[in-house]
């Protein structure tokens, strides 16, 4: 089911991503939901921290969630446009400041340099990219600020391949802003005290709790969960879902800081659950940075979540938590690599410099395949009727031409073997002749080509790599190469008509 979130304004799974409402308590152990509080605090207009979606040192940037441009208020936006708005301040708030974005943490307290390279907004067919996803692959692009590292030797040891989510700062922001320590001890529970006593002001009673991390000697950060409907949960008229109740919980002495995290009651099966497949516990918040500001304690932090991560800042303030929720962003899993219009003009030029090609069955359909299992995808590409084919390799988006189907002479593929892939293209070859084309892919190039003709089913010629073989070590070869089929399941992405 799928929902408006407020504050981003983008239609995201409501169970991936939750939902923090503001508390209806105001007492000093309550936390406030500070969607409104964007750009500034008080007389502070400082650029806040940004969070970089981080790759490899090719793929670094920050990621949109709203529009670029102004939003308008009009009447189908008039409930929600003072978050619209505020969404779309913040972001505009880090382009407009992009270039004093210096300061990468990557890790132990330690910054990097870093600089700007650029805004993207649209993809290599010109159009106008979606925010609030996390995408898979470097080969899909997201709209945002790109960066990179001014010493490369800064960069994280290891590449990401799923992303990782970095905070940057702005320049000026450090000059009035002190680094904390922060150590993660992600596993032991809350004091028992100051579980009873939450327990005590809800009337519920708590599943469990955890510690997550110590901030500066100071400050303890960790959350709990109760069990059970939370029936003083603010009313929502935009929904009918009966509540759940965690809270967010920072520490510091005997000062007790709390959060109310709002998820989902299911009367039917009696659980809880505030993001999508979290088994019914709620997911830990990780601090990724903490601050000593001008005005007090700011942590930078980041709520992940099977299919969602969520991004912002938690502010100590008058004996309150404020929040400034950035965006919950869609974190995109098993996604297909993009072809875009001139990665088909480029295959379908390719194709055409084979004998075996024909203009009047020109490429309409395309999929992705990893042939030698090293994930670097091959495509396969076929005409309308799939009379004609051809396959590729793709490696750094230079596609090499592997070979092309005719309409007798068809695609078969083989289990990897020694790193190897292999693609078989046989079939009749006229009366009782029988030809088999066998291609070994190895690091996505074309390694061994082997041809071999049959008559009435013996071995009359056969090759590998140019080099003449007997029919018997051309039939030890097939053996070895072919004996394990990999049956590929046939579904196509159409190209468009103006592709």
């Amino acid at each position: 089911m799928k929902r408006v979130i407020l504050f981003a304004a983008i239609a995201l799974t409501w169970a991936s991503c939750g939902n923090k409402t503001k508390a209806t308590d105001d007492s000093d152990s309550t936390a406030v939901s500070d969607s409104a509080a964007i750009a500034e605090e008080q007389n502070d207009t400082t650029p806040l921290p940004m969070f970089l979606y981080y790759m490899n040192p090719s793929y670094m940037q920050t990621v949109y969630w709203t529009e670029v441009g102004k939003p308008k208020k009009d009447k189908d936006n008039a409930e929600f446009f003072d978050g619209i708005y505020a969404s779309w301040s913040l972001q505009d708030m880090s382009r407009r400041n992009a270039a004093g974005y210096t300061k990468m943490l990557v890790g132990d307290n330690k910054w990097a340099d870093i600089k700007y390279l650029g805004e993207l907004i649209k993809n290599p067919d010109g159009e106008v990219m979606y925010g609030g996803e996390l995408h898979s692959r470097p080969s899909i692009p997201s709209p945002g600020l790109r960066y990179a590292f001014v010493n490369p030797k800064d960069a994280p040891k290891r590449d990401y391949d799923y992303g990782e989510l970095f905070v940057i700062v702005h320049q000026d922001y450090l000059k009035t802003r002190k680094l904390l320590k922060v150590e993660s001890v992600e596993g032991k529970p809350m004091p028992k005290a100051v579980v009873k006593k939450m327990e005590e002001k809800y009337g519920m009673k708590a599943s469990h709790s955890m510690i997550c991390s110590k901030i500066d000697g100071r400050y303890t950060q960790g959350f709990i969960q109760f069990v059970g409907e939370y029936k003083k949960a603010p009313k929502d008229k935009n929904s009918d879902y009966k509540k759940a109740l965690a809270l967010e919980v920072i520490m510091e002495g005997d000062n007790i800081y709390t959060l109310e995290v709002l998820g989902y009651y299911d009367e039917e099966s009696k659980s809880c659950t505030w993001n999508a497949d979290d088994g019914g516990d709620y997911c830990a918040t990780g601090i990724m940075a903490a601050f000593e500001g001008p005005d007090g304690l700011e942590l930078c932090y980041e709520h992940g979540a099977p299919e969602s991560n969520t991004v912002g800042i938690f502010r100590i303030r008058d004996g309150k938590i404020m929040e400034t929720q950035y965006e919950c962003y869609h974190r995109m899993i098993d996604e297909q690599t993009p072809l875009w219009k001139k990665d088909i003009a480029q295959l379908r030029k390719l194709y055409l410099t084979d004998s075996n090609a024909r203009k009047e069955h020109p490429l309409t359909k395309y999929r992705f395949l990893d042939i030698d299992g090293d994930d670097i995808e091959e495509i396969w590409m076929r005409d309308k009727d799939d009379n004609i084919g051809a396959l590729f390799t793709f490696k750094d988006r230079k596609p090499q031409l592997i070979a092309v189907e005719t309409e007798k002479m068809k695609a078969m593929f083989y289990q990897p073997v020694n790193k190897k892939g292999y693609v078989k293209i046989a079939g009749p070859a006229g009366g009782p002749s029988y030809a088999t084309e066998l291609y070994a892919i190895k690091g996505s190039q074309v390694v061994e080509r082997f041809a071999m003709m049959e008559l009435e089913g013996e071995i009359t010629d056969a090759e590998l790599n140019g080099k003449t073989l007997t029919k018997w070590e051309a039939a030890d070869y097939l053996d070895k190469t072919s004996s394990n089929k990999n049956d590929i399941y046939l579904y196509w992405t159409e190209i468009q008509q103006n592709q």
